[in-house]
Formats: C-alpha cells, structure tokens, sequence
C-alpha cells in the first residue's frame, strides 16, 4: 500500500522553504510530463505563463516588482485623484507588498507540489481550468506555512489524478483552521471504512478515547462529518450460507462473520462527508486496536455468534481486500 503522511506530520514538521519575495534560486528536483504538467495547471489558474522560481533571475524578480508597484500606482492614481500624493504612495506600496506576498504565498506551494510529484505517474487528463482558478485564488492568500503543506498536497493529487478534490472541499479547507485540521487528525484513526467512512457512534467508547461530542459537532459544523445522530450501518445476516464483511481502519481490516441465521449487525455511526473523505485521503493515521476492540465488544454484545477477526492489510481493490494469514481474534 502507498503510504501518506498524516495532517499531524504536516502541521508539526512542514518541510517548506524559507525564501524571500523577490524570487530567490530554489531547485525543482522533477522533469518531463509531471513538471509541465503541474506548469501548464498554475499558469491556467493564475491566468498568464508560470515560471518556476528556480529559473527567475534576480533582474526578472525586481523588473516584477517595479512592474507590480507601477500598475499599483496608477490604480491607486486613477482611483484617488483627490488625495495626496503620498497617501496614493502609500496605497501603491501596500498593493505591491500584498500582491509580493501573494506571489510568495503561490511559489511556495507550487514549489512543495512539486517535491510531492517527483517519481509519480500523472494522468493525461487535464486538470479543470475553474478548479484551477479557484484553487490560486486561494492559495494566494495562505500564509501558514503548515497550511501550504496541505494545499500543496492536494495540487499534487489533483494533478496526478483530476477531480480528486471538488471545488467544495476547497472552500472547506478554506475555511478550515489549524486548530480543525488538528482535531481531524485527532479522530483520523477511529474512522472506518466500508463503503461509506465513518466513526463508530458510541459515547462511552469516544469518551475512553478523549473523543467529546464537542469535537464531532465541531467537525460537523466544518462539513466533515454529516449532521444527524440517528444513523447507522445495518450487516444483513444469511439464511443459507454465513456472511462475512470486511472493515478497514488503516492499514488493518476488522473482519465480521455472521453465522448463516444470526442476528443482523447494527451500528450506529457518524458519516463522512464527501469533502471529509477527500481530505482524509491525504493522511494515513495510526491504527488503534483497542478501540477495534472496543467495536468489537460492542457487537457480541448484541450478537454473541459474530466471529470477529482482525488482520494487516496487503493491498486493497474495488472488488477484494487481501491481508496477512493468520488473523488476529479479537
């Protein structure tokens, strides 16, 4: 299974830059179609040709920034002619150090994206030019600097296979502060998936993990996980033959079987959202058996003849699950 970093690894160590506004030498180590691609993507989203800031000389740097400060003057001119000469100055910097800031804000991101890209495969699909806009307009204005390794990372998805993201879940993620992406991170690794991705909705259980009501209608409020507490995942039992369903959580699946005229399986659960989904696709929490346990428990408390194992998975596609024998009894 490829593996992903957590929103976790991204917050607390951000592998960003430091570099200045004007465009100092910064090395894009990917080439060919991955590299033009991800060009051809910011130059559509920024409405004019992107050049990497590994390639922009000094001399181009600072004929940007005079050409930035006098469109701002003659903006501020043309906006302000009553007022005073200096204060039409003063405007003009202020537009000029906002719109160096945005630049700086866009080179970072770009620049990450492409250390994310290096050594992938990338689709010959071409990435949608409103979601590209949409994207930069945002970008533009990110200045934490854990925020960027996000963003960065959703560019580089969305190249490697467009339509990964929606426009809504850029607005989410907009929207979203770090204090939130942290408390997403926070219940990453009791979201489990089978068809849908969900969290077992048992207050006792999310009580044990320092999971309050208060972080899920927090996260429900954000547009990650879905209103409503009255929902639930029904497990049908067989008449004539067992069933057996598989329930990933990370890397590990939780496998249920149900004896052929069993009880059926109910769990109640909160719902992902499909913006949730995406943005739990960027991470990869650590998997906590216990409360794989504690779901476990739950079930044979209602049907006692469930058969309840758990095992590492091997690799995962849309029909079947394969993961290491023996599997662990829980």
């Amino acid at each position: 299974m490829q593996r992903k970093k957590t929103i976790s690894d991204t917050l607390t160590k951000p592998n960003m830059m430091n570099m200045d506004a004007t465009g100092s030498l910064v090395k894009i180590n990917i080439e060919g179609k991955p590299l033009e691609k991800l060009i051809e993507v910011v130059s559509s989203g920024i409405g004019t040709l992107y050049r990497p800031r590994k390639i922009r000389k000094e001399a181009d740097a600072q004929a940007y920034a005079i050409k930035v400060l006098e469109n701002a003057k003659a903006t501020a001119g043309a906006e302000t002619m009553m007022i005073e000469a200096d204060t039409a100055e003063r405007i003009g910097q202020r537009m000029l150090s906002q719109e160096l800031r945005r630049q700086n804000n866009i080179d970072t991101v770009v620049e990450a994206a492409a250390a994310e890209l290096k050594g992938e495969q990338v689709s010959d699909e071409p990435v949608d030019e409103d979601w590209a806009t949409r994207f930069f307009g945002i970008v533009q204005d990110v200045s934490r600097e854990e925020m960027k390794v996000l963003w960065s990372k959703i560019l580089a998805k969305e190249i490697e296979r467009p339509s990964s993201f929606s426009m809504r879940t850029l607005e989410t993620l907009r929207n979203l502060s770090a204090k939130e992406a942290e408390l997403f991170q926070k219940i990453a690794p009791y979201i489990l998936h089978q068809q849908d991705y969900f969290i077992f909705n048992d207050s006792d259980v999310l009580k044990k993990h320092d999971i309050q009501y208060n972080d899920i209608a927090k996260l429900i409020e954000c547009g990650i996980l879905q209103s409503g507490t009255m929902v639930s995942k029904h497990y049908y039992a067989k008449t004539d033959e067992d069933s057996i369903s598989g329930i990933i959580n990370g890397e590990y699946v939780f496998i249920m079987n149900l004896p052929r005229g069993s009880k059926d399986v109910i769990i109640p659960v909160y719902i992902l959202t499909m913006t949730g989904i995406e943005l739990f696709s960027l991470i990869e929490p650590k998997v906590n058996l216990e409360y794989i346990k504690d779901l476990s428990h739950y079930i044979r408390k209602t049907n006692p003849n469930v058969i309840m194992q758990c095992a590492e998975i091997i690799s995962v596609d849309d029909e079947n699950i394969r993961y290491k024998k023996p599997a662990m009894d829980l």
